[in-house]
């Protein structure tokens, strides 16, 4: 079964259309973070595809 690859920047859409905003960049990473869920996210600049189906199941992520 394929899957289809999410790239960081298709990753960044579906987390501002659920509401996420960029709080800092440091380094290879950067944090999102949800005011209404109360909830952060920090992904890694090389998002690995698998790790990004795993981040928007884990935080219920609307939008693929």
């Amino acid at each position: 079964m394929k899957y289809a690859v999410i790239t960081n920047r298709d990753f960044e859409k579906i987390l501002k259309a659920n509401g996420y905003t960029i709080v800092r960049t440091s380094g290879g990473h950067s944090i999102w973070y949800n005011d209404d869920k109360k909830d952060s996210i920090t992904i890694s600049s090389k998002l690995n595809p698998m790790v990004a189906r795993r981040l928007i199941k884990e935080h219920d992520l609307k939008g693929e």
